[in-house]
């Protein structure tokens, strides 16, 4: 709970959840060319937001990433990167990773020098100057609606695998009625919701619903 104090001072803050909301369109120049989101409408999106271009622990994921790029594109799921640095700043970058690395970045990275970007999307905090704060994922369904949303401080670089591991789990429960239990990973089986296990009587709902059930 606030005390009075930390209520006066975060008056003006608002504390919403943007899982479920309409993610907002924008159209932003990137490294590949303007890139506008409702165009991706269609596609689950995965907008990730990095503190700086040519820093150690961005260029680890960037290069993470770009490794596993293609397990992405086999569940047709578009990266979208995003920082404040300039769209040359992301060029010149991008080609130092491709060269030191020898690895090729197929996805777009958004220049968003005034941060509008970040800041619609709660990537950063309101008051910011910048984007140094956090790295935030944003999963975005074909729908358009945020589905899910991780947020990693500065020092602490993001998993990979997980960021697979829940977008496949996003996938595979979209518009169903199954849902992924702890530690779940893809070829688990999955589990009744509550609703579902509800429906077939209350008398022992917790049981059926802690049942997996077989990926379909």
């Amino acid at each position: 709970m606030l005390n009075h104090d930390d209520r006066d001072e975060h008056s003006d803050i608002a504390y919403k959840s943007l899982i479920g909301s309409p993610a907002i369109d924008f159209a932003a120049r990137s490294t590949l060319g303007e890139v506008r989101l409702s165009a991706l409408a269609g596609r689950w999106i995965l907008l990730f937001c990095h503190p700086a271009d040519f820093t150690p622990v961005c260029t680890s994921e960037f290069v993470a990433l770009a490794r596993e790029q293609d397990k992405f594109a086999e569940m047709d799921v578009q990266l979208l990167g995003l920082s404040v640095d300039s769209v040359y700043s992301h060029m010149g970058w991008i080609e130092w990773i491709e060269t030191e690395f020898d690895l090729t970045v197929k996805f777009p990275v958004i220049e968003d020098v005034s941060m509008d970007i970040a800041r619609a999307y709660g990537m950063i905090d309101a008051h910011s100057d910048t984007t140094s704060t956090v790295r935030a994922c944003m999963f975005i369904d074909p729908a358009q609606k945020v589905q899910a949303l991780i947020h990693y401080p500065m020092h602490i670089g993001r998993s990979v695998d997980e960021l697979l591991r829940v977008q496949r789990a996003l996938i595979d429960t979209y518009q169903t009625k199954k849902v992924a239990p702890a530690n779940w990973k893809p070829g688990d089986a999955f589990m009744q919701s509550a609703a579902d296990a509800v429906s077939g009587g209350t008398k022992g709902w917790l049981q059926r619903v802690m049942q997996p059930v077989k990926k379909s």
